[in-house]
Formats: structure tokens, sequence, C-alpha cells
């Protein structure tokens, strides 16, 4: 809750069904990949809820061994994408991994600046942190927007090989820099997102926090989740502990996978409310790091993050089905024009 209001989330076909929403016409902005589930979101047009505009982003990996079959993946989901979108207004824009983002920030001034910008949605199943972060506060930034809802969608399974493959060193995020001069206190305040692959992570803390007495790393841990994925998390945490070692239990708050209030909800409490100078690095879940995102949006925190230079073609294969529609989840982020966090 905020000031005692509910964040509103669930399904998708019950947030956008909601008799506030209903009646909206709505445009969707996601990311066209390997991954089938990128497309989950466009299978609930008409059922649940109207399109009127489908923009969506190509975002190809660094050249690598899985290039060709990467390709051949995209071009099929593309292909499929087109046919979905053919009776609604559409854009496909083209990005490299580590491209400049001021093209991209160019593009969303003009899609907010139009009357059906007013209703939005942010499919972040298949976007990387290096471009959900930025494009999350931008449409944030646009009064313009009246609802917001970002989805998250469930593929079918996961590859059981890594996910992702030669990261960049730890780097801040487009917009969530800071170069002013140390706050006072300094900042004390790691919270880290667990995911699967901390990449070049414990090296980074290593490195910028020397003295381990003076910084307190919190791990969000998802759970409850599946034993091959607790697993995974575990091994996450161990590299973190071998680096900057944990003095208790408590830096290691577990919460849901998908429950993006909940994770403010902690996220408040370890920055005592904003209060607490706080650097993020979100290698979780998408949901933790939304809620991540929105806090450290709130605080003008920095957000760092060791960006993968290419994915496994397979990251996900199939969509995970609910009802007759794939599943998945969706979080009201601004109702009638009012931020819900």
């Amino acid at each position: 809750m905020i000031n005692g209001a509910l964040r509103p989330w669930g399904k998708p076909q019950w947030l956008l069904g909601a008799p506030s929403l209903k009646h909206e016409e709505w445009l969707l902005i996601g990311a066209i990949s390997t991954q089938d589930r990128c497309l989950s979101l466009l299978r609930h047009q008409q059922a649940s809820f109207k399109l009127a505009c489908a923009i969506f982003l190509e975002i190809n990996d660094e050249p690598s061994q899985f290039s060709a079959e990467s390709k051949i993946r995209r071009d099929a989901n593309r292909m499929l994408w087109e046919a979905e979108v053919k009776l609604v207004k559409n854009e496909l824009h083209k990005f490299s991994l580590f491209e400049p983002l001021k093209r991209l920030k160019t593009l969303i001034d003009s899609w907010t600046a139009t009357p059906v910008a007013q209703n939005i949605i942010l499919d972040v199943s298949t976007l990387p942190e290096s471009f959900l972060f930025p494009m999350l506060r931008w449409l944030l930034d646009s009064c313009s927007v009246k609802n917001l809802v970002v989805t998250y969608m469930l593929p079918g399974q996961y590859t059981d090989e890594d996910l992702a493959y030669d990261a960049r060193e730890a780097a801040q995020l487009t917009t969530f820099t800071y170069d002013g001069p140390q706050p006072e206190p300094p900042i004390r305040n790691v919270i880290v997102g667990v995911g699967f692959l901390p990449f070049s992570l414990p090296e980074w803390l290593k490195k910028t926090y020397k003295d381990p007495n003076l910084v307190r790393v919190s791990l969000i841990f998802p759970f409850p989740s599946t034993p091959s994925n607790v697993r995974k998390g575990w091994e996450f945490v161990r590299r973190i502990d071998s680096t900057v070692s944990l003095k208790d239990d408590r830096q290691i708050p577990r919460v849901d996978a998908n429950d993006v209030s909940a994770c403010f909800d902690r996220i408040q409490m370890l920055t005592n409310y904003g209060h607490s100078p706080t650097v993020f690095a979100p290698f979780g879940p998408k949901a933790h790091s939304v809620a991540m995102c929105l806090k450290a949006i709130q605080m003008k925190a920095e957000v760092y993050f060791t960006q993968p230079s290419f994915y496994h073609p397979e990251y996900s294969t199939g969509m995970k089905m609910d009802g007759g529609l794939p599943a998945g989840w969706a979080y009201s982020v601004r109702l009638g024009g009012r931020d819900i966090y």
C-alpha cells in the first residue's frame, strides 16, 4: 500500500479488464527477441484489452557463437509480430544492445506526445535492464501518460544452460548516475537483486567497498521458487558472501519473485524509507528490477549493472498458458494520472 491505497496487480486479463481500464485503448511497448513470450501479451488483445498501437524494439546482441541461431529465432518472431499487429498502427525500431539511448529517448518523447499515449503498457518480459530502467523513467516523466501498466509474461521453460554470456564490467545504467559530492553520511547500503549469474558483481563490490565494515549489502532473494532456481540463487549468494561477508540472515530478505509491491515495501525498509543513501544492482527477477527502478527514481539513486554482451538463443522457450491465454502478471504503476508508487 501507499498512503493507505492499494497497488493493484494480478493477471493481465484481471487488471486490464478492471472497470476503470477496460474501455481504454492502449499503446503497447515491447521487444522482439529470440524468446516466444515476447509475443505473449499481443495474444491478449481483444480478450484482455483493446490494442490501438504496437511499438516494439528489436535489440540485437553482440556477435557470438549464437548469432546465426538467434537471428533465425528473431526473424521468426518478427514475422509472427507483423501478423499480430497488421490491423493496428505499429512501429518496429532496431537497436544494438550497447547503443547509446539518445535515439530511444527521442522516440519515447515523440510517442508520449500523441493522444494514444494516454494509456501505455510496457511489457518488460524480454527487455534488458539497460533498456528497461531508462524507459520506465522516461514514461513516468511524461505528464501525458494517464495510465501506465508494466507487464511480465511467463515462459514455458528456461534453458538449463547459462542464460547470458560475456558481461561487461559493472557500470551505471543510463539516467541512473550520480556525479556529485559524496553524500553525508556516505553510501552504506547496496541492494542487490539475486538472480542466477552475478557476473563481475562480486569483483565490483570488492573494488568499490574496500572496507566491508562500511557497507551493508542486502540480497533480495526470490522465494518461494523451484528447487533448481533456489539452488542457483544460493550459489549467487555464496559468491557475494565470499567477497563481502554477510553478517546475518537479515541481509537476505525473501520476496516473491513476481510481487513488485512487496519488493518495493522491503526496499522501503532497507533504505529507511528513502533516507539512507543507497546503490541498487538489479540481477534478479524482472518484478524485483521494476521495484528497484521505481525506488531509485524516487531516491535519485545510482543503479549498477553488468550488462551481458549476448544471450542464449533459447533463454526461454514456449509460453506458459492460463485458461487459454498466455500467463503473466500486470502491475499498475500510474492510474488516472496518479503514481501508485
